[in-house]
């Protein structure tokens, strides 16, 4: 069968577009049982679309969408021939050999006049009466129609769109982890802590080097019989945060079987020669040490080997061997906290679950265990970045914060105060992060639960319990097993059976695990087994997070108003979340995605912004790994070697850019120190624009400023770099900088050499304040230029800013993403192709392809169409736009 959708696409691609034409034909012949069809199909077209994976999963595992589609496409087909349809001879433009030929060919032709085909438009016409006449003959098994909608309707809606109890898989606690494990990382514990004395030259006999200890979803041991700990340290013992440093990465093979008794750290497995051999026989493989500190000081930036013979730490001779496949190299910072992350970042739908799970087995695993001694919390959960392509980038790898040895006081398991309800710290620091992670967000609490008085503990926990009851979760937390295992943190008699005794405090400590693992962990795990995260498991570890859009909070008042205020409307707020810039945000880490599985890597491509400079210090900045896309910096104004900024405009535009995830490197040359300067800025922005094309040898420069004359200097500075560059680079201009000049201003009037970019709102709307008359009959480009909020020295939440020099960088974002997409394709344009698109006129025609009209015929708005169509029309749309470039004439 030539099926080209799924049933699950098939129902959503077909129902919106069958319920308006069956709605049509029941109000024609008023018939409630079509009405009622009508409103079926419309009801579960909404819902389609809400629905999880797992959900969408089970209608097709269990067969109903295909009964449900099977007997409307006997329904809808019963006028005309089946054969002919489904062969395709009825004039319908779509044939082959299908299972559901007609609601396939509705299918296909809506995907296909949406993406603006004339086959589809055409096509639609054509079914309509097949549909009509059908309908108008009433030969329809309503009852078997509107039952099998009843058994779809009832997926998804036990709960708000829980998974069903009784297909959530059984199975014994544990089953899949090493059975002991928690025996063996105690071992390893007592290990490191004898050898973990930090020796290094001038430091306090108290310092010790920071270690992270990676927390997994899956303990096994491996053929071996060794369990693997995979861990990080700080090369330099107790470094401040503010420094950048080294971590040193080792991997730990813990050994499970007497006959072996040893500890192996590795990047694998030892070799096949090594590994067979009796105990004993290996050693000429291995080199005692004295100190872990020395070897985790000498930053090899490799993964360290060492085993352990008995009480002993050995180092592995041959280490450059097994390491040489090690390419994990992690940022110079500390790390962000759970609570950072969950300030910082999204999660794709599934991770927060499975994060949950990962952190209740880590309680569980490490209850009694001098490895959380100070509890499992938001704080001593870590996620460290990762550098990519000089890119920071942070996975669903979490890490928990060791102390070797223990420092400071340590979470008591259980606190006997008077008045106090919930006497367990652990288990609520432990519901503390579940609740996190459903809801989003880190709730500021001071101090630990253990050392929250009892007043403190009970309102915290009746605010835990709050959240839990008032159905904010996340959609993929709110499952009743997630629930219940959240519920069972919170519960303060959850120890009821297997109390805690002061005087022994080891009394009923396993029960205690026991409980934890049977009400709280394994809830968890049958959750994620019955969704279908268990074996996407690598897939989401490898994920990255996405950093969560700026809130637009809007400026305090002024603290006194004149009359004439106080009488003004209004401005409309600002929406909280931005879909207009989270969507170039999107498809630029697409863009990225796709950039690294391309069979060729191309150097990032480049962009200038020549403005008042920029303030590293701006929240933009404590998103790891921003700070690496600015790649240079010139300050043609006071010769600073540092970025400064005090204006506040070109720091507004640069953090725009790197919000909206621009996949360029950027360099930024401060060429005046404000607008009321900028008259006198001309020879700086000269040179600036000589320096970006010739040392810096970039493809976009961003000029979001403007003059109402021609100056010489900068109209030459312009034609020299498109001449030393050969054409392979394109000015944006603002068209007349925050609409306070009536007519477009220089450069953005240049023509050839020069983009010109106008403010639209986000409807599309050219917004007459931002949107000069020009002379030429060259169709003029706008993009969003209202409200658009950005960092601001000074200003904590950002700033609400407006006009064509805003709408700029965005231009340029929209012009890299348009490159970006063509060179990961190599394949389908001509290496000519390639080199025509660099140029401005290239630009300037893909610009005109993938933007639409927007009241007079000349103005165009460049939205993301482009990536809204199908592949094939996309690339077709770019390669019509190459063709009417002048060197193609």
């Amino acid at each position: 069968m030539n099926n080209r959708y799924r049933p699950v696409q098939l129902a959503q691609h077909t129902f919106p577009w069958l319920s308006v034409q069956v709605t049509r034909v029941a109000s024609q012949k008023v018939d409630p049982k079509l009405g009622k069809l009508g409103g079926h199909l419309c009801i579960f077209a909404e819902r389609l679309p809400h629905l999880s994976d797992s959900q969408k999963r089970r209608l097709e595992h269990h067969g109903t969408i295909r009964r449900l589609l099977t007997k409307l496409e006997t329904a809808l087909s019963a006028s005309s021939n089946p054969t002919k349809i489904r062969h395709g001879l009825i004039s319908l433009p779509f044939g082959g050999h299908l299972d559901f030929p007609l609601l396939t060919n509705i299918a296909i032709a809506m995907e296909d006049a949406n993406d603006g085909g004339h086959k589809g438009v055409r096509a639609l016409p054509l079914i309509e009466p097949i549909i009509r006449n059908a309908l108008l003959k009433g030969n329809i098994d309503y009852a078997g129609i509107f039952s099998t909608f009843v058994e779809v309707s009832e997926i998804g809606q036990e709960d708000n769109g829980e998974v069903d109890e009784a297909l959530v898989p059984q199975s014994p606690s544990g089953k899949d982890d090493f059975a002991g494990y928690e025996r063996y990382a105690k071992a390893l514990y007592k290990v490191l802590v004898r050898y973990g004395s930090c020796n290094c030259d001038r430091q306090d006999q108290n310092d010790r080097h920071w270690a992270r200890l990676r927390l997994k979803p899956l303990y096994q041991a491996n053929e071996n019989n060794q369990i693997p700990f995979d861990m990080l340290f700080s090369a330099s013992p107790n470094p401040p945060r503010t420094v950048r440093f080294e971590w040193q990465h080792v991997r730990v093979f813990v050994p499970t079987s007497k006959s072996r008794r040893k500890v192996q750290w590795a990047q694998q497995l030892a070799p096949a020669h090594e590994a067979d051999q009796p105990d004993g026989t290996d050693n000429e493989a291995y080199e005692r040490i004295e100190t872990l500190c020395t070897l985790i000081a000498s930053r090899c930036g490799s993964l360290l080997c060492f085993k352990a013979a008995g009480d002993h730490l050995m180092v592995l001779r041959g280490a450059t061997d097994l390491v040489s496949q090690h390419n994990v190299k992690h940022d110079t910072s500390p790390g962000l906290h759970l609570g950072q992350v969950l300030d910082r970042f999204n999660m794709r739908h599934g991770m927060r679950p499975v994060l949950a799970y990962i952190l209740a087995k880590a309680a569980w695993y490490y209850y009694d265990s001098e490895w959380t001694s100070m509890g499992v919390s938001n704080d001593c959960v870590y996620f460290m970045g990762e550098t990519l392509e000089d890119e920071v980038v942070y996975f669903c790898k979490p890490y928990l914060s060791a102390q070797l040895p223990p420092q400071g006081s340590q979470m008591a398991e259980c606190r006997q105060v008077v008045g106090m309800i919930h006497r367990y710290p652990r288990i609520l620091a432990l519901g503390v992060m579940l609740v996190e992670i459903a809801t989003g967000q880190r709730f500021e609490m001071e101090g630990r639960p253990d050392q929250w008085d009892p007043k403190t503990a009970n309102q915290q926990l009746l605010t835990l319990q709050k959240h839990l009851n008032n159905g904010e979760f996340h959609e993929d937390c709110r499952f009743p097993r997630y629930k219940a295992a959240v519920n069972k943190c919170l519960d303060p008699m959850l120890f009821r059976n297997a109390p805690f005794n002061p005087k022994k405090p080891t009394e009923n400590l396993e029960q205690r695990r026991s409980i934890l693992y049977n009400e709280i962990v394994d809830p968890l795990r049958q959750l994620i087994e019955g969704t279908g995260w268990d074996d996407e498991l690598d897939d989401i570890e490898q994920t990255a997070l996405v950093p969560k859009p700026r809130a637009k909070t809007g400026l305090k008042p002024p603290a006194h108003f004149i009359v004439s205020e106080m009488a003004a409307p209004a401005a409309p707020a600002v929406p909280k979340g931005d879909p207009w810039l989270e969507e170039i945000t999107v498809l630029n880490k697409m863009l990225k995605a796709e950039r690294r599985k391309a069979s060729t890597r191309n150097t990032p491509f480049k962009v200038a912004i020549l403005d008042t400079g920029y303030d590293d210090s701006s929240p933009t900045f404590d998103i790891p790994g921003r700070s690496r896309k600015v790649k240079g910096w010139k300050d043609f104004v006071s010769c600073s070697p540092h970025p400064v900024d005090t204006d506040g405009h070109g720091t507004h535009l640069l953090t725009l850019l790197l919000q909206l995830e621009c996949p360029a490197n950027i360099y930024v040359a401060r060429v005046t120190e404000s607008s009321k300067t900028l008259n006198s800025a001309e020879r700086n922005i000269a040179e600036a624009i000589r320096m970006a094309a010739l040392e810096w040898d970039v493809d976009f420069v961003s000029l979001s400023f403007g003059f109402p004359r021609h100056i010489q200097g900068i109209r030459e500075a312009i034609a020299d770099a498109v001449y030393a560059k050969r054409g392979a680079i394109t000015f944006f201009a603002a068209a007349n900088n925050d609409g306070f000049n009536r007519r477009e201003m220089f450069p953005a009037n240049l023509g050839e050499s020069v983009i010109s970019v106008r403010g639209t709102n986000r409807t599309g709307s050219f917004e007459p304040k931002y949107n000069p008359p020009t002379s030429s009959d060259e169709p003029v480009f706008g993009t969003l230029g209202v409200d658009v909020l950005s960092d601001w020295p000074g200003f904590e939440t950002g700033k609400l800013m407006s006009g064509c020099s805003v709408a700029t960088p965005i231009a340029v974002a929209i012009a890299v993403m348009l490159l970006e997409y063509a060179v990961a394709r190599p394949r389908e344009f001509d290496p000519d192709d390639l080199k025509l698109i660099r140029t401005r006129r290239g630009v300037f025609e893909m610009f005109k392809e993938i933007s639409v009209h927007a009241g007079d015929h000349r103005h165009y708005v460049a939205p993301f169409n482009l990536f809204r169509l199908s592949e094939d029309v996309r690339l077709a749309k770019m390669k019509t736009a190459l063709g009417r470039h002048p060197e193609r004439w």
